[in-house]
């Protein structure tokens, strides 16, 4: 009769397991250990104990996981943060959204360097808005533009260095309450 097994598997230099796996026939791969499945599921918070078993992970190893997978999840969300579209009201008065993602935001810098010399569009230059409506715009209408973007992207790099801060801070029971 075979039975399945679940088993951890070990980093070259068996300090940490770098991840988990399962066989239906319970055949183990050399220098695996076996585990449970509630196990094999958080290998991270074990470590290989020199002898071919595991040992619950020190709890400043489990912490540094628990901050780096918060800081991850709250850099995701400052992410997103800043490539949300943006309002702005044009010279005609004209009030839309515009896209503020990186190639977005590129192409209104490189936009503005263009008509920076003359400080000025051409004659029936517009900016497309998110919706895709064509937006008359004059030159400072770009730099405008250009801080509408820049305004939410500054507060949202300062709440995201504060949460970083936070989860520096903060100890495993709290760590993962720290979020956007």
């Amino acid at each position: 009769m075979t039975t399945e097994a679940y088993y951890l598997t070990p980093n070259a230099t068996g300090t940490a397991f770098t991840g988990s796996g399962y066989t239906p026939d319970g055949t183990i791969p050399v220098g695996a250990v076996p585990c449970t499945q509630a196990q094999a599921q958080a290998y991270q918070s074990y470590v290989p104990d020199g002898s071919g078993a595991m040992a619950d992970a020190p709890a400043t190893q489990l912490l540094a996981q628990a901050q780096a997978k918060q800081n991850a999840l709250n850099r995701e969300s400052y992410l997103a943060a800043i490539q949300g579209p943006v309002s702005y009201t044009s010279k005609g008065g004209i009030t839309t959204q515009y896209q503020a993602d990186p190639g977005s935001v590129a192409n209104l810098q490189d936009t503005i360097l263009g008509f920076q010399l003359a400080q000025a569009t051409p004659s029936g230059f517009y900016w497309v808005a998110l919706d895709n409506t064509q937006v008359p715009f004059e030159y400072t209408d770009l730099l405008g533009l250009a801080q509408a973007m820049a305004l939410p992207g500054a507060a949202a790099f300062a709440k995201w260095q504060s949460l970083k801060a936070q989860v520096a801070a903060a100890d495993l029971s709290t760590v993962a309450s720290i979020v956007w």
